[in-house]
C-alpha cells in the first residue's frame, strides 16, 4: 500500500500570498496567509520560508509545489516578478520554495502559472460543465486578470503569462499605467487603482483600501459610486474586447472586488449587456460569480503540483 503525498500550493497576489497544505485530492488541509504589502523582499522571503516549514512539519511527504502568481512570470526559472509587488523583481520563488522543502528530505515536482490561470484551473475543477465549452474568466481584485477556457483547458499562452488581461489597453491616449504602458484596464478598475481614482476625483472621506472605498459607495457617496463605476465600465469594455475577438458567450467573474462589491457588480453586469447590443452572435452571453472565493488561485497551484506530479 502507497504511502499517501501531500501537496503545497502557493498563491501570490497583489496584497497577500497564502501558502497551503493539500492532499493529492486537492483537498485543503491547511493554509498561512502572509501580507507582501509595503515590505522588503528579505522579509517576505522569510515569511514564506517560514509557512512552507510549518506545513512540512505538519506532512513532510511533499511531492509537488505548484505556485499561482500575478505576473509577469518567467516558466523556466519559476521567477516572479509582479506588478503590485514591487518589491519582487525577478523574485525566485520555485528556488526558495525547493531549498526550503530541501531541509525536510523533500524533492518535489516544481511548476508555476499565471494567478488568474491557477483561478480557472480550480474552477474547472468546481464545475465539470466547463470540460464540455469555452468561457472567460475575468478576475476583479487588486488587480485585472482574464483566462481562457476551452473544453476544459486553460489557454496558457507562449511564455506562460496568457492571462495579462489586466495591461491590455482600453484607452491607447490613457494615462501611464504601473507597467509602464498606457490606458490599462487595470489603471481603471484594479481595486487598489480605484483607491487613486477616488482620491484624485474628490473623495473626501479617508479611504485605505477597496473596502473602504465600497462602504462609502454603499452609504452613497456619488463620487466613490461613480468611481467604482466607471472601473466596471472600464472592465465591462476590456471584457467586450476579448467576447468579440474569441466569439464568447460565457463569462465567469471572481476577484475580491467583483465578489464583494455589488455596485460593481451590477454595474459590470449591465455594462456588458448593453455594449453587446449591437454583436448578434454575442446576445445570449451570461454571466455568474465563480464558484470559489479568492482562495481559487492558492487551489488551482495544488492542482498544478497534482498534474506535474501525475506527468509522464
Amino acid at each position: 500500500m502507497s504511502l499517501p503525498q501531500f501537496l503545497i500550493g502557493i498563491d501570490v497576489g497583489g496584497t497577500k500570498i497564502t501558502v497551503g497544505l493539500y492532499d493529492f485530492d486537492c483537498q485543503l488541509l491547511e493554509s498561512t496567509r502572509i501580507d507582501s504589502g509595503n515590505r522588503s523582499a528579505n522579509e517576505i522571503e522569510s515569511d514564506i520560508r517560514s509557512a512552507i516549514s510549518n506545513l512540512a512539519e505538519i506532512q513532510s511527504a511533499i511531492v509537488g509545489v505548484g505556485i499561482s502568481s500575478a505576473g509577469p512570470i518567467k516558466l523556466k526559472k519559476i521567477e516572479i516578478s509582479p506588478v503590485n509587488i514591487p518589491a519582487f523583481r525577478n523574485f525566485p520563488l520555485g528556488e526558495i520554495a525547493t531549498d526550503q522543502l530541501a531541509k525536510f528530505n523533500a524533492s518535489p515536482e516544481i511548476a508555476i502559472q499565471g494567478d488568474i490561470i491557477g483561478m480557472a484551473r480550480a474552477e474547472i475543477f468546481l464545475d465539470p460543465t466547463l470540460n464540455s465549452t469555452t468561457a472567460f474568466l475575468v478576475n476583479a481584485g487588486t488587480g485585472i486578470g482574464g483566462a481562457l477556457i476551452d473544453n476544459g483547458t486553460v489557454l496558457t499562452g507562449d511564455t506562460g503569462n496568457s492571462g495579462y488581461f489586466g495591461h491590455a489597453s482600453v484607452a491607447f491616449d490613457g494615462p501611464l499605467c504601473n507597467c509602464g504602458a498606457y490606458g490599462c484596464v487595470e489603471y481603471y478598475a484594479g481595486g487598489a487603482a480605484m483607491v487613486a481614482r477616488g482620491k484624485e476625483n474628490g473623495v473626501v472621506n479617508r479611504i485605505n483600501n477597496f473596502s473602504d472605498l465600497n462602504l462609502l459607495a454603499q452609504a452613497g457617496d456619488k463620487l466613490a459610486i461613480s468611481t467604482i463605476e466607471n472601473g466596471a465600465n472600464a472592465l465591462a469594455q476590456a471584457t467586450i474586447n476579448v467576447m468579440l475577438i474569441n466569439d464568447l458567450t460565457k463569462i465567469i467573474v471572481t476577484g475580491g472586488v467583483a465578489l464583494t462589491s455589488q455596485i460593481f457588480y451590477e454595474k459590470l453586469s449591465s455594462e456588458i449587456s448593453k455594449r453587446v447590443a449591437p454583436h448578434d452572435f454575442l446576445a445570449k452571453f451570461n454571466i455568474r460569480k465563480a464558484r470559489l472565493d479568492s482562495s481559487s488561485a492558492e487551489l488551482g497551484a495544488a492542482l498544478l503540483a497534482r498534474e506535474v506530479v501525475l506527468a509522464p
